[in-house]
């Protein structure tokens, strides 16, 4: 009796190997760049958030003292003096008129409140520096991790608006 078995050649189990090697490559360079786009995008997502508290802080801050503030002569630290009735930095309201230092301790964004032990305000931060002309502090911030496309940081232009008001006006009318 002759039974004639029926199977696949060798050079059809080659051809079907050699395909699903092409397919298996295929997924892998698509997950790895999908993976590379995310951790990407991570990066840009802290370093926005940075950028954001950054300014939120130190637009508070800078418009709501009547005082232009100091820098110190390496740019690193920023000192403002607060009158009574504002918000300070450790989110308290003022009774008094107060000192805020704001500087860089590592990665932190820290403020010290009338010469208090600093707290931290932010984390994340590879450099800050601080520059004022006239009626504008322009605070230079640069997130960890911040794209290269961005050079040395971002700079944030905050005007100096009570203390506009209060040349304009007198400090009685603000």
């Amino acid at each position: 009796m002759n039974k004639h078995v029926q199977g696949f050649t060798l050079v059809e189990l080659m051809v079907a190997l050699a395909a699903g090697a092409f397919l298996l490559a295929g997924v892998s360079l698509s997950y790895s760049a999908i993976k590379s786009t995310i951790e990407v995008s991570k990066e840009l997502e802290n370093a926005q958030e940075v950028i954001r508290y950054t300014s939120k802080v130190f637009n508070r801050s800078i418009k709501q003292t009547q005082l232009t503030p100091t820098i110190s002569a390496d740019k690193s630290t920023i000192t403002i003096t607060q009158p009574s009735g504002v918000i300070a930095c450790d989110g308290s309201a003022t009774t008094a008129q107060v000192v805020e230092v704001y500087s860089l301790n590592g990665s932190n964004l820290m403020c010290s409140l009338d010469g208090a032990a600093s707290e931290r305000l932010l984390t994340g931060i590879e450099a800050l520096s601080f520059d004022i002309a006239g009626e504008l502090v322009t605070v230079t911030v640069k997130p960890n991790d911040l794209p290269a496309q961005f050079g040395n940081g971002i700079n944030i232009d905050i005007a100096l608006t009570n203390a506009i008001l209060v040349k304009a006006y007198g400090a009685g009318s603000v």
